[in-house]
């Protein structure tokens, strides 16, 4: 049976188009690839942690602890894809009783609101947000057939006062991006130009079998060399065998970094 799965990543002859409906925009505050919205906390972590052992009567500093900074897997997430920036300051108050009210620097920037009974009347009671606002997005997007947007909320920004809901969008078909702001607090929010709004990964759509055994003898040889070619390094073991694969041309649509 198949299940569709999505692939990343556009084929080299693909495009990815973005235009805004407000001309000039892109000069201020543009969308740009998601390498470059690394968060400040990630590049200041140091690789390794210092750790201290004794030795007899002795207590020596040694750098023998790695950090988040060398797992391998989120920077690659991190730098996937496209970030949409908030296009302009906003500051949002939220009251007790469920009210609020958005304030914008210009008219052309105008939010909306999805009700209670649209979303949060039917989420877990710990899940509800206090409020929900959709800007109005002044971006468009148009992928290639049979590619998708996966958005995403920028998971590691640790954003303590709003979350964008994931989805997915077929962009080669439908060409307007909205992000719904999932708000966690109450009282006066001001949230900056610039601020990372939401991740967009393309995805191609596909079909693909599937199967879901016990462990086969090729399996396990499969996981022993992959195992062996990062445990075998005292660090980059992971990275440096991606790129050979790459470079090796064994897996089209991995990219080298």
């Amino acid at each position: 049976m198949l299940n569709k799965i999505f692939k990343f990543g556009p084929k080299e002859e693909d495009k990815i188009e973005w235009w805004t409906v407000l001309e000039g925009l892109e000069n201020v505050i543009p969308i740009q690839t998601a390498g470059h919205f690394i968060p400040n906390w990630w590049q200041k972590t140091p690789h390794w942690q210092s750790a201290e052992i004794e030795e007899g009567n002795k207590t020596n500093n040694i750098h023998n602890k790695g950090t988040v900074r060398r797992c391998p897997a989120i920077p690659e997430f991190m730098g996937m894809g496209f970030v949409v920036p908030l296009w302009c300051d906003v500051e949002v108050n939220i009251y007790e009783d469920g009210k609020f009210s958005w304030h914008t620097p210009a008219k052309e920037f105008h939010f909306d609101t999805h009700g209670s009974t649209q979303f949060a009347d039917w989420v877990p009671r710990h899940a509800k947000p206090t409020i929900i606002l959709k800007p109005s997005c002044p971006w468009r997007v148009k992928t290639p057939p049979g590619i998708s947007l996966l958005q995403l909320p920028m998971f590691y920004e640790f954003n303590p006062n709003f979350t964008v809901a994931p989805g997915v969008i077929w962009g080669d078909i439908h060409h307007e991006i909205n992000q719904q702001m999932l708000f966690h607090k109450i009282g006066k929010i001001k949230i900056q130009r610039g601020t990372p709004l939401a991740q967009y990964i393309p995805v191609r759509r596909e079909d693909i079998p599937y199967t879901v055994t016990s462990q086969t003898p090729q399996q396990q040889n499969w996981a022993q060399s992959s195992y062996y070619h990062v445990r075998t390094k005292f660090g980059g073991g992971y990275p440096q065998h991606r790129k050979e694969i790459v470079k090796k041309g064994e897996c089209p649509h991995a990219t080298v970094k």
